[in-house]
């Protein structure tokens, strides 16, 4: 038999254990409180088996808020720590927990629940689905000119860590608040601070720039890369100096960044083929706790009136002055689709389009236009 229950003080050294087992995590024992101070065990959960005791698996999330279109932040359960050991796989335990956790979500008042996954299998049957993206690339430093250089003196500055440690998370603060799809960071700064050597992955310690409106962290890779962490600007003069900063660094022949797939990047260089990307990843997934809490919480494109079909469940969405109020109906849907799907289009990473071309919608896709957004979503974080 399972047990499923809250996660206590004396469950936690298994915890960490299994942790570092499940993910590979290169954690050492001094790691263990610094970790520890992140995590409210009272969010986890631990599955242990009856028959022997065994912590089986564990599960839990962090109180986090999310910007939504309009600006709206959103208190957000980001679900983390997830894991079943190898001997009690398919037995229902990841089940139970995420169960057990989503019925907690929904008690506190929840409209929606975050992850990032590990692989990207696991969760859309409990309802998640990609709400962010983001493109990996490698910039060809020595030939990526911009088009059209700042005079210097430039506003960025190289600071040391102890000293950009304010500012860091006040414009941190500010990012979160200006920027749909991402996630505040406050139980992390202690760690992000600390800079150990296990977290650094066999990089460099992390390195700064500093705008008064933005700024970027890297550190130096096993291939004497500069790897972007951090690229945060709240406007475009701001990006502009410290994209001028990051290509004045003379050392490298490469950058490595993970930006949004609509960066205007590319369009500031004169030869935009400096620019590849190498990978695209999935970020942020979403689950819809309460939808019409969800619905209600961002703003829209257009006015509107239709009835969606989610889940097999119908819902009405007025939006008048991009203000919207949702309902449950007994209406017939005008449209169709999943909470994935759908989790796909609520903070504007997925075209309506994109999704009915893949037969994930059904019905009419033109209502599904409000759902539209000038700029891709940005995680920003990760937990």
């Amino acid at each position: 038999m399972i047990e499923i229950r809250t996660a206590t003080e004396s469950d936690w050294p298994e915890m960490f254990a299994q942790d570092v087992r499940a993910f590979g995590s290169p954690f050492d024992a001094e790691a263990q409180p610094l970790i520890r101070r992140t995590l409210d065990l009272d969010r986890f959960v631990v599955a242990r088996d009856t028959t022997d005791g065994a912590l089986v698996g564990v599960a839990g999330s962090f109180a986090l808020t999310l910007t939504v279109p309009g600006g709206t932040q959103l208190a957000a359960p980001g679900v983390t720590w997830v894991s079943v050991a190898p001997s009690h796989r398919r037995l229902g335990v990841l089940r139970g927990m995420l169960d057990e956790l989503h019925a907690r979500y929904r008690a506190e008042g929840a409209a929606v629940s975050i992850l990032t996954a590990s692989e990207g299998t696991i969760y859309e049957r409990f309802g998640y689905g990609v709400a962010t993206s983001i493109d990996e690339v490698t910039i060809a430093r020595r030939t990526a000119r911009l088009r059209d250089p700042r005079p210097g003196p430039l506003r960025t500055r190289a600071v040391e860590g102890a000293a950009a440690k304010g500012a860091v998370e006040e414009l941190y603060r500010r990012w979160h608040a200006a920027t749909p799809g991402s996630a505040s960071a406050e139980q992390f700064w202690e760690l992000f601070h600390a800079d150990p050597e296990w977290a650094r992955w066999g990089g460099s310690a992390r390195r700064y720039l500093l705008h008064p409106d933005g700024y970027v962290t890297y550190r130096v890779d096993e291939k004497d890369r500069a790897q972007l962490d951090d690229v945060k600007a709240l406007t475009d003069d701001a990006a502009a100096d410290l994209w001028q900063t990051v290509l004045g660094l003379d050392i490298f022949d490469e950058v490595i960044a993970d930006l949004p797939s609509d960066h205007p990047l590319r369009e500031m260089l004169v030869d935009p083929r400096s620019v590849k990307v190498t990978d695209r990843k999935d970020r942020l997934w979403l689950k819809f706790i309460d939808l019409p809490a969800a619905l209600e919480a961002r703003t829209y494109a257009s006015d509107a009136d239709l009835v969606l079909g989610v889940d097999g469940r119908a819902h009405r969405l007025t939006v008048s002055g991009g203000v919207a109020q949702c309902r449950t109906t007994e209406e017939e849907p005008s449209v169709s689709l999943s909470g994935p799907t759908l989790a796909g289009l609520y903070l504007g990473a997925v075209s309506p389009d994109t999704m009915a071309r893949a037969g994930r919608i059904t019905g009419d896709i033109g209502a599904l236009s409000v759902f539209r957004t000038d700029r891709q979503p940005e995680l920003g974080t990760s937990f």
